[in-house]
């Protein structure tokens, strides 16, 4: 009689002990996925700006030297949109740099919307972005430059008592043609062509601003 309770007993204690074990499990498994959910958030922090959310700098040059390697892969061109607010100067002076950030977050916010899930934006300066557009030649990265161009003219970015404020961009494109180029590391490319992007902006700057210039040797020269 004495075995039974004691087995009793014995068995009451490994239901409690399993279940305690399987308690701590649980809270265990919780901590570790909410650790990593925090790590993921970080991770996201250190790769996006935090006011636009778009790339910062360091992290659009990282996705620029994959996609020159994924084009060397699938021999397709990519194009590089380098993007400057005109006038941003007299926005912040007339308005204030609080209206200044919101008209920033609010232009990423239509490209992100305007652009294909493959495509990059990443923001490279204090008012200038870098599209990145894979798998795109100069015909089709100008179309989709002007096409978004054209409509951010007409769109409201902010609003300052119920004044509406629009803005205008100035953008440069160069191509990557990975035929042209095999004596170069991945590095060395996206430097090359992201001050493509930048010559051909500044082009498009001293022509009157508004407007798309697709870089070319003849006009750097």
């Amino acid at each position: 009689m004495e075995g039974k309770i004691f087995n009793e007993i014995d068995a009451i204690k490994a239901v409690v002990i399993s279940g305690l074990i399987m308690i701590g499990m649980y809270y265990m498994i919780r901590i570790y996925t909410s650790l990593e959910d925090q790590g993921h958030i970080f991770e996201l922090d250190a790769k996006t700006d935090a006011m636009t959310g778009a790339l910062r700098r360091q992290e659009t040059f990282h996705r620029l030297e994959q996609e020159i390697s994924r084009s060397f892969r699938n021999h397709q061109p990519l194009a590089l949109v380098m993007i400057d607010i005109d006038h941003f100067k007299f926005v912040n002076d007339r308005y204030g740099h609080l209206v200044g950030d919101v008209v920033l977050k609010n232009l990423v916010a239509f490209y992100q919307e305007g652009l294909r899930d493959i495509d990059i934006l990443g923001r490279v300066g204090g008012e200038e972005f870098l599209v990145i557009l894979p798998a795109t030649n100069e015909a089709d990265a100008l179309e989709i430059t002007e096409r978004l161009r054209k409509a951010l003219q007409d769109h409201v970015v902010a609003r300052v008592n119920h004044e509406p404020i629009k803005i205008t961009t100035s953008s440069g494109i160069s191509i990557f043609n990975p035929e042209q180029e095999l004596d170069l590391i991945h590095k060395d490319l996206a430097n090359k062509y992201f001050q493509q992007a930048d010559l051909a902006m500044y082009q498009a700057k001293q022509r009157g601003r508004n407007q798309s210039v697709v870089w070319s040797d003849s006009e750097s020269a």
